[in-house]
């Protein structure tokens, strides 16, 4: 049975009702910690939990920045911790081509977004590459690129939090929520 598409939403109303689905989807456990900053829909802040090596064994702060004219307009996804990735640049840009302005659909919802956005951190995609040199590298060398990733998984990536501290975070979100 095909899925029944929602109709389009504008602006906040749009981005409530996709943090309520996120909210509320417990499967999603590559992204944690949703957090919306307070009194500003437009702009989200998260933890990418990768399963793929060398990234499983670190966590990536990222922020989420919707535009006034969401969802006719795509979100800018930075992820603030440093990440040897082909797809991702220093300043923390993400390469993935559901995010560029000829290709977003206003109907596409941000949980897709980062699904597509954890698919290209878990399997690297040379043709979508920030990075031309290290695309290069991954294809042509994939032990020192590895090696390289592992190592700026060490040096950079944030601890991954413990189930406790997940559902530590999550009733404090939920409290914080609760008094806006």
């Amino acid at each position: 049975m095909a899925k029944k598409e929602e109709p389009l939403m504008e602006g906040p109303k749009r981005l409530n009702r996709e943090l309520a689905l996120m909210l509320e989807d417990k499967q999603n456990l590559q992204f944690r910690n949703l957090l919306v900053e307070p009194n500003n829909i437009y702009k989200w802040t998260g933890l990418l939990m990768p399963v793929a090596p060398p990234y499983d064994k670190g966590a990536y702060k990222m922020e989420i920045d919707f535009p006034m004219d969401y969802p006719f307009k795509p979100p800018r996804i930075h992820i603030n911790t440093r990440m040897y990735h082909l797809n991702v640049n220093e300043r923390g840009q993400v390469c993935v081509p559901i995010l560029e302005i000829e290709h977003w659909i206003p109907t596409t919802r941000i949980d897709q977004v980062l699904q597509v956005l954890l698919a290209t951190i878990n399997d690297p995609q040379p043709e979508n590459a920030w990075q031309i040199e290290m695309a290069g590298e991954y294809q042509n060398d994939p032990v020192r690129f590895f090696k390289m990733a592992d190592a700026w998984v060490q040096k950079y990536s944030e601890p991954r939090p413990t189930e406790e501290e997940l559902a530590k975070f999550a009733r404090k979100r939920k409290k914080a929520m609760t008094k806006n």
